[in-house]
């Protein structure tokens, strides 16, 4: 008797003496990994910002390949939800709450196996020299009672150190993006031969053909394209002789990858303004093709001796938010290719004249 009363003395002690430490235990906690990156601060920014790369770099998402995963929104913005289920890590999201562009992601992390309490989750990026990268990513997380005794046993920077490594290897192993005003002029440059090839002698009936009474024609997207530039582009030109009002950079809900990325998705329709709704002058491609040419030559001009650092500090509001100007002058570039898609697809209509 004297035997088993001991042995349920230590048996309580063994279950109360964890209670009891967990009650001075801290119920918040903060895990951080850091590694130096050999690559420019903006290109390591822009793949660290999609919550999606993290499957390729992440210990956790590496150790579950079955695993389930689904996303809402646009990938490196503001909302943009990754959620996961799997057999190891249980089911989660990840939605991304806050972004400084160029400097730091922050994002809320969901555990619902634990409880539906978001943790904070932040990637960041700082300047060591032109060419070398620091990048921290860490969590904060508050652990109810007695869950928070976990933490003296599980450190997490170890995680996010190994995972940094992997990040590093991925990220130098990447050949070095065009500096952002090269990207420009190339993607003005890739936009008008694709037109040029799309449009590429069509006849007269051609550029007139309309699929159906309310479509537009081939001529009337030429001159579209055309009217369209001539507009945006006087309107950034004013932005730029205001001030430059670089504090409202944090009100930018969209990357240069998302504006693109609405510009091109011609699954979403848009009516045009009454003055850009074109009727269709041109009777010859090439007449289409010249006009475009000789204006873009000003725009052009105007990419090439403009500092992409004073259009990223001139911020207007436009129909998707507040952007810069160099996202402006982006969306003028994914126009031109949303409007190609148009056109090719007035082509391959049934009955599209021979």
């Amino acid at each position: 008797m004297k035997t088993l009363k001991t042995i349920l003395i230590i048996l309580i002690i063994l279950i109360a003496l964890p209670l009891l430490v967990a009650l001075f235990v801290p119920h918040e906690s903060v895990s951080e990994g850091h590694v130096i990156i050999n690559k420019p601060k903006q290109e390591v920014f822009e793949y660290i910002k999609y919550v999606k790369n993290q499957d390729n770099f992440g210990v956790w998402q590496r150790s579950d390949p079955d695993m389930k995963t689904t996303s809402e929104g646009v990938d490196g913005t503001v909302g943009f939800k990754y959620s996961w289920d799997s057999d190891k890590l249980g089911k989660g999201a990840q939605v991304i709450t806050h972004i400084e562009p160029g400097t730091r992601m922050e994002s809320d992390m969901f555990f619902y196996d634990f409880d539906d309490t978001p943790s904070k989750a932040y990637i960041s990026v700082e300047e060591q020299n032109p060419n070398q990268t620091l990048v921290r990513w860490g969590i904060k997380w508050t652990s109810p009672y007695p869950w928070n005794l976990m933490s003296l046993f599980y450190n997490m920077d170890k995680d996010f150190d190994k995972g940094l490594e992997t990040l590093k290897e991925i990220v130098e192993l990447q050949e070095s993006k065009p500096d952002e005003q090269t990207f420009m002029l190339d993607y003005y440059e890739e936009t008008y031969q694709n037109l040029e090839n799309a449009v590429a002698d069509l006849n007269t009936e051609q550029l007139h053909f309309k699929p159906t009474e309310a479509s537009w024609s081939i001529s009337q997207c030429l001159e579209h394209i055309i009217i369209t530039e001539a507009m945006i582009f006087e309107m950034i030109q004013e932005t730029m002789k205001n001030p430059a009002n670089s504090e409202r950079k944090n009100e930018i809900l969209f990357s240069d990858t998302a504006i693109l990325a609405m510009a091109v998705d011609r699954s979403q329709k848009y009516k045009a303004p009454e003055m850009l709704i074109a009727e269709g002058k041109y009777d010859s491609s090439e007449t289409a093709l010249k006009d475009l040419k000789e204006q873009r030559k000003k725009l052009i001009t105007f990419i090439e001796q403009t500092p992409t650092e004073a259009l990223r500090n001139h911020i207007s509001d436009g129909p998707s938010g507040p952007n810069d100007a160099y996202q402006s002058l982006l969306f003028l570039a994914g126009h031109t290719a949303r409007h190609t898609s148009q056109i090719e697809e007035i082509t391959t209509a049934t009955d599209f004249p021979d």
